[in-house]
C-alpha cells in the first residue's frame, strides 16, 4: 500500500510586499545572465569601484584579524567618526550615544518603525515615495496614510494637506529630503514649517537623508540641523550613495540617546550588527569623505547631464535636471507613448528594448517611470538609444 504523503505549505499572516526596483534589477540581471544585452536603469546605485582608501582599510582590517563579532552599535571608532562626519558636513550636535551603525540604511528605517509605531497606528507619506516605506509600515500593523504632491508644484508637499492628513492616531512623518524617485530638495525655510508643524502634533519625524551627498544645485538641509526639533527627529543615512558602497551594507542612525537605547537593543536581537569589515572600510570612507564625495557627486552629476541631454536630444519632451538624487522620474508621454499603465510599459521595455525601468505605480504615482543614470555615460546613452528604438 503506498502511503499518501501530505506537503507542508508555509503561509504568514505578514502584509509581505516585494520591492518593485529589487525586482526589476533581479529581471534584469536574469536576461543577462542568458546572454542577452541589457541596459538596467533600475538599480539606484553609483556604479563606481570601491575607492582605494576604502578597499585598503577592508584589506587591513582583515590581515590584522579584524573579523570578529563587532560591538551591537557598531565599533566605537565608526560612531565616533560618523557623528563629527554629521556635524561638521550638517551643522548637527551628536555624540557616539546618538549614533548607531546599521547593515545599511532600508535596515535603519526598518528597525525605527519597529521600534516606534504600533499597530494601527498612522505613518505619514509624502507620495511620491521610495517603494519600501509603505511595506514597512504595513508590516508592523501599522497603516501608511499618503500625501500627494505634483509634478506642477515640483513635487513638494503643501503645508496644509500634510495638516490635514494628521489624525489622533497619527505617530510618524517620513521625510526624504533629495527625494527617492524625483530628487527633490527642501529648503531651510520650508524644512522648518514642516518640522514645527510635526512638533506641534507631536510626531516622531524619520529624517531618510540617504541622498544628502549627491546634491547638485543647492545646498542640503538636514532635518538634525534645527537644535529645537532634535528631541522627535531620528536621521537615517548610508555609505551606499555618498562613498559608492551599496554592496557594504553600511547604514547610519543619528537621533536622541533614548532612541538609540531602544533601536541597539532591536539590532541586538536581529543582525547583531553590521559586518566588521564593512565597518573598518566606512570608517575610512569617512575619514576621507572630503575627498570622496565630491568624487562621487561630480561623477553622478556629469552622467545626470549626459541622460538628461540625451534623452531630450531623442524625445520631443524636455526634462529637467534633479536637483539630487540618482534618478530621473517622467511621464510615459515623455516618451511620446499615449498608455498610461506603467507597469504594463516596463514589462513591454525589458521584454522588447531589454531597458529595465521602474514603474511610477511602486512609487505612488501611475502614469510615470523611474530610470537611474549611476551607470556609465556610454550606458546611458545606449540605454536611451534603446528605449527610444
Amino acid at each position: 500500500m503506498k502511503l499518501k504523503i501530505k506537503r507542508f505549505m508555509f503561509t504568514t499572516h505578514l502584509l509581505l510586499e516585494s520591492s518593485s526596483t529589487v525586482a526589476m534589477n533581479s529581471l534584469a540581471a536574469e536576461k543577462k545572465a542568458r546572454g542577452e544585452r541589457v541596459y538596467n536603469l533600475s538599480a539606484g546605485e553609483p556604479e563606481l569601484p570601491a575607492h582605494p582608501a576604502v578597499a585598503a582599510a577592508a584589506m587591513k582590517a582583515i590581515y590584522a584579524g579584524k573579523t570578529l563579532y563587532p560591538p551591537v552599535a557598531g565599533i566605537p571608532e565608526l560612531r565616533a567618526a560618523a557623528a563629527d562626519w554629521m556635524n561638521k558636513t550638517y551643522n548637527t550636535a551628536y555624540e557616539i550615544k546618538n549614533t548607531l551603525v546599521t547593515c545599511g540604511g532600508k535596515f535603519g528605517i526598518f528597525s525605527i518603525i519597529q521600534a516606534f509605531v504600533k499597530p494601527s497606528e498612522e505613518v505619514i507619506i509624502i507620495s511620491p515615495y521610495w517603494v519600501s516605506y509603505p511595506a514597512i509600515v504595513r508590516l508592523f500593523g501599522a497603516n501608511p496614510v499618503f500625501v500627494n504632491t505634483t509634478e506642477q508644484d515640483g513635487w513638494k508637499i503643501n503645508l496644509e494637506k500634510l495638516k490635514s492628513a494628521i489624525t489622533p492616531e497619527t505617530k510618524m512623518l517620513i521625510i526624504n529630503n533629495g527625494s527617492n524617485p524625483t530628487g527633490v530638495l527642501y529648503s531651510r525655510a520650508e524644512m522648518q514649517e514642516i518640522l514645527r508643524l510635526a512638533a506641534d502634533h507631536n510626531l516622531i519625524v524619520l529624517s531618510d537623508e540617504v541622498y544628502s551627498g549627491l546634491t547638485y544645485d543647492s545646498d542640503y538641509i538636514s532635518a538634525a540641523a534645527f537644535l529645537e526639533f532634535q528631541d522627535r527627529v531620528i536621521v537615517v543615512q548610508s555609505c551606499s550613495k555618498h562613498f559608492a558602497m551599496t554592496g557594504w551594507r553600511v547604514g547610519l542612525i543619528f537621533g536622541p540617546e533614548s532612541a538609540i537605547k531602544i533601536l541597539i537593543s532591536i539590532q541586538s536581537q536581529s543582525t547583531t550588527g553590521t559586518s566588521s569589515i564593512s565597518q573598518y572600510a566606512a570608517l575610512s570612507a569617512i575619514q576621507n569623505a572630503g575627498e570622496i564625495i565630491p568624487q562621487v557627486r561630480i561623477t553622478m552629476q556629469e552622467r545626470r547631464d549626459v541622460f538628461i541631454n540625451t534623452f531630450n536630444q531623442l524625445f520631443e519632451t524636455e526634462l529637467k535636471k534633479p536637483a539630487a538624487g540618482l534618478y530621473s522620474f517622467f511621464p510615459l508621454s515623455a516618451l511620446g507613448v499615449v498608455e498610461k499603465d506603467s507597469v504594463d510599459f516596463c514589462r513591454r521595455a525589458l521584454s522588447v528594448g531589454n531597458v529595465a525601468l521602474v514603474p511610477g505605480l511602486a512609487f505612488g504615482v501611475e502614469g510615470y517611470l523611474r530610470a537611474a543614470f549611476g551607470a556609465n555615460q556610454a550606458e546611458l546613452i545606449a540605454s536611451l538609444q534603446s528605449l527610444k528604438k
